[in-house]
């Protein structure tokens, strides 16, 4: 699957679409004014490219699926116009280590043993910061392992695929580790319910209907040995572009 343009996926695309509207994401939150680690986290909707919710989403439109672990991160600067207006939004891109392969289209390109990939960052206003993730969503924070689907750009960078292609993935099991900013338990799962948000622009493609279907409801609380059989399992979708 080739995909044209750098940062057309995932959080790049949501970030985009985010940045303009943080002052009533802002307004809408209810974290302390002096934000610390536990405070509650600046949440969006996805506006994802592609689907990423399914199996069917990720052997269709992923080059590869791995477990990566964050090894270090750095903050990307707000604008100009963001700072000047007091309000806006910090990015961070984050180093990941490739520790295990687990999926591959036929015929991917070989992906590298450490990827730097833009990440979820911070909302800002004034003086005051709050960590920002999308709903459902890990925020890839070293000190946790993930299982991501990737797929490769035109310019050969690599991006993972949507909001839905991340999963926890700390001890060895599916849904354990941290989300959204916060630690979760795969017998305790964040909420599938925000997954209905997602939906692929320009496309009949919501995924309402496929939430109890998605990859993360199917293999939570399991080993990465079962997403794998999922995914040797579900065929990709026959009329994809």
């Amino acid at each position: 699957m080739k995909l044209t343009g750098k940062g057309t996926l995932g959080l790049a695309a949501t970030a985009a679409v985010v940045t303009g509207t943080l002052a009533g994401v802002w307004a809408g939150s209810h974290g302390a004014e002096t934000p610390s680690r536990g405070s509650e986290v600046v949440l969006a909707q996805a506006d994802d490219v592609l689907p990423s919710v399914t199996s069917t989403d990720w052997v269709t439109y992923a080059d590869r699926v791995v477990v990566v672990r964050p090894t270090s991160d750095r903050e990307i600067p707000a604008t100009e116009e963001e700072n000047e207006a007091g309000e806006g939004y910090i990015g961070r891109s984050a180093t990941l280590a490739v520790d295990k392969v687990l999926w591959s289209r036929s015929g991917a390109p070989a992906v590298p043993r450490s990827l730097t990939l833009d990440v979820a960052g911070w909302a800002f206003k004034d003086d005051q910061r709050q960590e920002f993730a999308v709903h459902d969503t890990p925020r890839l924070e070293t000190g946790h392992t993930y299982i991501v689907a990737l797929a490769r750009l035109d310019d050969g960078t690599w991006s993972i695929l949507g909001s839905g292609a991340s999963l926890p993935y700390d001890g060895g099991v599916i849904g354990n580790g941290e989300s959204e900013g916060n630690t979760v338990e795969a017998a305790k799962p964040a909420s599938k319910s925000v997954s209905a948000a997602r939906t692929a622009p320009g496309t009949s493609h919501d995924v309402e209907d496929s939430v109890e279907d998605s990859v993360e409801a199917q293999v939570n609380g399991e080993s990465d040995d079962a997403l794998v059989s999922l995914l040797n399992d579900t065929a990709p979708a026959p009329d994809a572009s």
